[in-house]
């Protein structure tokens, strides 16, 4: 018997490999997508996750003097932890707040450590010069030196709390970041020296040791567990401390990549299919590439997770094996001498409206329930995520229930407006979709999903753009911002800048705010407040529009990975519609060779595979752009990226719906070209 079924199958086969041939391609890019959403989601991850982390990889374990009992001696402390057994390496992390001169500004400048060398470093290659490598040496930051004009070989004078100055050369220019406040770097004992602070000791562990011993170790010696980490516990804190949205936009990259696999997994369902996954791979790479070729700053490297891309294929064969087992259920109800009538008279007729509008209903129930559950239940926003993540896949089930249902509203909607921009052709394709609304769902629906997604991906990205955006605009409501001890000083000095008649200038308790006058460049403002902090005790300067620049370049980056899972998503939209329809038409043979022979022309059977394909565009872009848009204000919701109302990129989503029914149609150009090449004749022999 099974002999007999394989003989079958592979004499099909060879009788019409065109079906093996699309098929396979459908799952290929079903896969692509999922796959290649996974590389550019953990991409994206790692380059947000190392914008936030300042403790280095190699730390294992860290010490937080801040949580030690009592005031400890800064010097003792570092003593006693490098002595404990499995430490091999310990740095002090320092900072202060000196007076720098020879710079243009006396004002005061942020003063970071780092030793230099070996596994405790945190600083990359520098972009000019070299790393300091004596106590009388300092490093500037890249956007510090454009601000300042230090370049390497330029020699300040720092001066802390005793006032003591300390003449120091400059060797390098060093990525860091230092957009809102001038920042130069040393050695440890050189910012211990001027009155700096001790805020935390990253410590590598000898070979063999793991994280956790070795934060045990240190945390017995010094009695006080609380103030001991791992150096991941530590990464993980400093991500959740820098910024909600990044802990937001992690969680939401992880959802929408399982998500994806998700959505292979449908695609496949609808189209027995095979699996690859190396073009997800090129394509990723191929992204950041043209990313760097095009200018951007910051690009990140591609991130290849096994595991992930192993779950990935491992779900798709999954898929396609039970992707068989309905349509394999379906055939076999079919009686032999109904076999022999029409291939598609399975997916014609009226859907059983009832049964599947109650089924939808519970689910669409269901969905919303998870929804409140996810505002208002949920323990965590990482678990009130997850919970909209399913609600979604919830409700997209309850929409693929009630898709041949949906299919005949949708035609009834906008059967008249095709017919009448179609003519004949139109008027056609509608008919069809009515006549056959599972088909029509069937397409809808793995269109609908990856819109969706794309929806709720462009919701998220704009609601965190215009948080961050805020959040600047709160902390820097003017183009200068300039700390001083307390608001008396803030006083004395708000006045002084406002005796300058290219500055207007308002103090707010300790902080006094300076904005250029009308006309006034803003580097021309600029040099005016720098020269009147020249010699101010105790100011420090910050600039808003340098920390604005430094977000675009960290949004901007994000957003490009973003739109590359946009990308991906409307190739999926061009092959799954193009074999769709291809498969369509090949089962539609006879149908296609009756139109033909009564007179319909080869351009008007162009033109009804183009409509058809529009139609099933429409309604994807439409019902995908409003349902994944509100799941989308969910996650922002639940996720706590804004403080106010999340921000609908309205523009985008229009742009998308049109770019999609744009999408379906040019994916029906090879099904079409192939339609009006039936021969009424030949084709009904065939048939």
């Amino acid at each position: 018997m099974a002999g007999s079924v394989a003989a079958v199958l592979l004499a099909e086969t060879r009788r019409k490999p065109g079906r093996v041939l699309l098929t396979g391609l459908a799952i290929t890019v079903a896969t692509v997508f999922a796959a290649g959403t996974l590389l550019l989601g953990e991409t994206l991850r790692a380059y947000l996750a190392d914008r936030a982390e300042q403790t280095p990889a190699t730390a294992a374990a860290v010490v937080r003097p801040s949580d030690l009992p009592g005031e400890p001696d800064p010097v003792a402390l570092l003593g006693e932890v490098a002595a404990v057994d499995g430490v091999a390496d310990a740095a002090g992390v320092w900072s202060a707040f000196p007076t720098v001169g020879g710079a243009g500004a006396g004002a005061l400048w942020a003063l970071g450590s780092d030793p230099m060398a070996g596994p405790l470093s945190r600083l990359a290659a520098p972009m000019q010069g070299r790393l300091p490598s004596t106590p009388d040496e300092v490093a500037v930051g890249e956007s510090t030196a454009a601000r300042s004009g230090l370049a390497p070989g330029a020699a300040i004078t720092l001066r802390g709390d005793e006032g003591v100055p300390l003449t120091v050369t400059v060797t390098g220019v060093v990525p860091v970041s230092d957009a809102a406040v001038n920042t130069l770097v040393a050695f440890p004992v050189t910012v211990a020296g001027l009155g700096g602070l001790l805020g935390q000791v990253d410590l590598a562990a000898d070979p063999g040791v793991d994280a956790a011993t070795l934060a045990g170790r240190v945390a017995a010696a010094l009695g006080a567990p609380d103030a001991v980490r791992t150096g991941e516990q530590q990464r993980a804190a400093e991500i959740a401390e820098v910024s909600e949205s990044v802990t937001g936009v992690l969680v939401a990259v992880g959802v929408f990549a399982g998500l994806a696999v998700v959505a292979a997994a449908v695609v496949v369902a609808s189209t027995f299919r095979i699996v690859l996954t190396a073009v997800a791979v090129i394509t990723g790479y191929g992204l950041l590439a043209l990313l760097r070729g095009t200018g951007t700053a910051d690009v990140p490297d591609l991130v290849l997770s096994v595991p992930g891309l192993a779950g990935v294929l491992a779900v798709a064969v999954l898929a396609t094996v039970l992707a068989a087992i309905a349509p394999a259920m379906a055939a076999s109800r079919i009686p032999p001498v109904a076999a022999l009538g029409s291939a598609g008279a399975a997916d014609s007729g009226a859907p059983r409206t009832g049964r599947r509008l109650v089924v939808a209903a519970v689910a669409a129930a269901i969905a919303g329930g998870l929804a409140w559950a996810a505002l208002n239940g949920a323990e965590s926003p990482e678990l009130a995520m997850v919970i909209v993540a399913a609600s979604g896949i919830v409700a997209f089930g309850a929409l693929v229930v009630a898709g041949p249902v949906f299919v005949r509203g949708l035609v009834a909607i906008a059967g008249p407006v095709i017919s009448a921009m179609g003519g004949g052709p139109g008027r056609l394709a509608a008919a069809n979709a009515a006549q056959v609304p599972r088909r029509t769902a069937a397409t809808i629906s793995v269109l609908t999903l990856g819109v969706g997604m794309t929806s709720a991906l462009l919701v998220g990205i704009s609601s965190t753009r215009a948080g961050a955006e805020r959040s600047i605009s709160e902390q820097f409501p003017a183009k200068i911002v300039v700390g001083l001890p307390d608001p008396g000083s803030a006083a004395e000095f708000a006045a002084v800048l406002a005796a300058d008649p290219r500055l207007t200038v308002h103090a707010d308790g300790s902080a006094v705010f300076a904005d250029p006058a009308q006309g006034v460049p803003d580097v021309v403002a600029r040099t005016a407040v720098e020269e009147s902090a020249a010699g101010w005790p105790g100011a420090l300067l910050q600039y808003a529009g340098d920390a604005r620049a430094q977000l675009e370049t960290t949004l901007g980056t994000a957003q490009a990975i973003g739109f590359g899972l946009v990308g991906m998503t409307a190739l999926v939209a061009v092959v799954g519609v193009g074999v769709t329809l291809m498969l369509s038409l090949t089962e539609r043979t006879r149908e296609t060779a009756l139109m033909r022979a009564v007179g319909l022309s080869r351009t008007g059977v162009r033109a009804m595979v183009a409509w058809e394909a529009a139609l099933s565009g429409t309604g994807a872009a439409a019902v995908g752009a409003v349902i994944d848009a509100v799941y989308g204000i969910l996650g922002v919701r639940v996720l706590e990226l804004v403080p106010g109302a999340p921000a609908i990129p309205f523009a985008a989503l229009g742009a998308l719906v049109a770019g999609v029914v744009v999408v379906a149609v040019l994916a029906a150009v090879l099904p079409a070209l192939r339609a009006g090449r039936v021969s009424p004749t030949r084709a009904l022999q065939e048939a």
